[in-house]
C-alpha cells in the first residue's frame, strides 16, 4: 500500500503541477484548463488518500465467516 500511496501521491503533484505550467506560460486563454487540470491533480491525491484509508481499514478489521 506504501507503492500506492507514493505513486498516487506523484501522480496527482505532477498532474498539479501541469496545470500550474499550462496557467503561467502563453498562450494566452488557456486558463480554465489549467484550473480544470489542477482540480483534476488534487482529485487524484485525495481519491488516491480515501483508497489507502479504506484498504487499511479492511485490512485492520478481516470479515467475519
Amino acid at each position: 500500500m506504501r507503492t500506492l500511496t507514493i505513486e498516487g501521491y506523484i501522480i496527482g503533484l505532477f498532474v498539479f503541477l501541469n496545470g500550474m505550467y499550462v496557467i503561467a506560460f502563453p498562450p494566452a486563454g488557456d486558463e480554465p484548463q489549467g484550473y480544470a487540470i489542477i482540480a483534476i491533480g488534487i482529485f487524484i491525491i485525495l481519491a488516491t488518500r480515501h483508497l489507502v484509508a479504506t484498504m487499511e481499514k479492511d485490512e485492520e478489521c478481516p470479515p467475519l465467516s
